[in-house]
This record gives structure tokens, C-alpha cells and sequence, in this order.
């Protein structure tokens, strides 16, 4: 019986998005944004927002496990892609700045992930719960936009 080998294009593709980005600025700005200081998952909802105002946004299972996971600061038998991603930054000294939740077309949401090294600042646009799912395996700030917060948000009180 042939040994099943975990394909490792999952993991190709991050570090060469991040090598060949979209925007390579030298600072960022949360202006606009505020920070996200709840953030839970619900079966298969995200939920993130500040003081009583949250977003609740659907997400696979998969999504929901790996950010929960992330949430409890757990590794179960075997690291998941974020994991190593996380483990990839943390190796290369590259620091996670913040993630920006910034907009909702009606069918996806979308964010970007701030990555610094030295003086180097890299923008990356990513899934908002990949992006989550990281962030909380590098105690990393999250925030979102205010605007999107204010017309999609509900009250969680």
C-alpha cells in the first residue's frame, strides 16, 4: 500500500503570494477601522465586532474549526495550514501587523492581512477567515471596517 503524502502546494502558494504580492508599502493605516474585541464562532457563523455591535458572518465547518482552534490555542494530532503559516512567519521574523476586514459585496467578504520585516510593509489580500484564523495564532489585531460594522453589524447586547 502506497504512503499518502500531504501535497505541499497549499503551502507553495502562501509563501509565494507573500514573496510576489500585490502591494509592498512602507506603512498602514487603520483609520476607518475599529478593533475587533469579540470575536467567537457559532456552529458555522464568525462572529467579530466591538462593544455590542458585531458582524455574523456564515463559514464552512473547516473555517469555523481551524478559527476555533486558533481561539483555544490548540494543535490537534497534526498542525493545519494556518499553523504552519503562522510558524513560517514566525521563522522568517516576519510579524503579522494587523488584519483588516474591509469590505462586503452581498456574496463575499473581503481583508487584508498586514505583514511587516524591518522596514517593509506587505499588504495581502486574503479570505477574512483565514485571515482570522491566523491572526489568532499570533495574537494579532483584527479590525474592521467601521462603516461595514455600523451597516451590516447587529446588536449582540
Amino acid at each position: 500500500m502506497k504512503k499518502k503524502h500531504f501535497p505541499l502546494l497549499p503551502i507553495v502558494i502562501i509563501l509565494a503570494t507573500i514573496v510576489f504580492a500585490y502591494a509592498v508599502v512602507s506603512h498602514y493605516s487603520t483609520d476607518g477601522y475599529v478593533k475587533v474585541d469579540k470575536l467567537s464562532i457559532d456552529g458555522n457563523n464568525i462572529i467579530f465586532g466591538t462593544g455590542c455591535r458585531a458582524i455574523v458572518a456564515e463559514t464552512s465547518e473547516e473555517r469555523a474549526y481551524a478559527i476555533q482552534l486558533g481561539l483555544d490555542k490548540t494543535i490537534n494530532s497534526r498542525p493545519l495550514t494556518h499553523d504552519t503559516f503562522a510558524e513560517t512567519l514566525k521563522s522568517f521574523n516576519i510579524t503579522l501587523e494587523a488584519v483588516k476586514i474591509k469590505a462586503y459585496d452581498g456574496q463575499f467578504y473581503y481583508s487584508d492581512m498586514i505583514l511587516s520585516n524591518n522596514k517593509k510593509v506587505l499588504t495581502l489580500d486574503t479570505m477574512p477567515s483565514d485571515a482570522i484564523a491566523i491572526a489568532v495564532r499570533l495574537d494579532a489585531p483584527i479590525y474592521v471596517n467601521e462603516t461595514l460594522l455600523n451597516e451590516i453589524g447587529e446588536d449582540i447586547c
